[in-house]
């Protein structure tokens, strides 16, 4: 796969950053004002930790790490609203995954392969390694 240019990746994760402004804006203005206010400060800080790993080590790496990432978030059901971060950092990153013009049979077979809901995992915050599930 062919990397795009590292000043077009940061330009897209700048507009990205900034639609999620918009977003935290208009949170008020929803049915559920705080999650959507925590969830679009979740995307912006994850463009912000993007487009920091870029400038330091490129975009190859930070696509690699950054499906890594994807693959250890907790895996939530469509309409679950009790963890807006885990949200807005799957957002985030398929929105960077997107602009890489990662295909999506890839992003499927990651997300098939996350853990259980968070649900299941209070203790999980964006960004660390999952606790170890106890086997049955």
């Amino acid at each position: 796969m062919e990397l795009v240019a590292k000043d077009d990746v940061l330009g897209g994760l700048k507009k990205f950053k900034r639609l999620a402004k918009q977003d935290l804006l208009a949170s008020t203005l929803t049915s559920d004002p705080e999650f959507w206010r925590a969830m679009a400060e979740a995307r912006r800080r994850k463009y912000a930790e993007l487009m920091d790993l870029i400038e330091r080590n490129g975009v190859e790496w930070t696509r690699d790490q950054s499906l890594q990432d994807y693959a250890r978030l907790p895996l939530l059901e469509p309409d679950d609203h009790s963890h807006p971060d885990i949200r807005g950092e799957e957002q985030a990153l398929e929105m960077f995954f997107s602009l890489l013009g990662t295909d999506r049979k890839t992003l499927r077979e990651l997300r098939s392969q996350r853990p259980p809901s968070a649900a299941s995992t209070p203790d999980f915050s964006p960004g660390q390694e999952m606790p170890a599930q106890a086997s049955s």
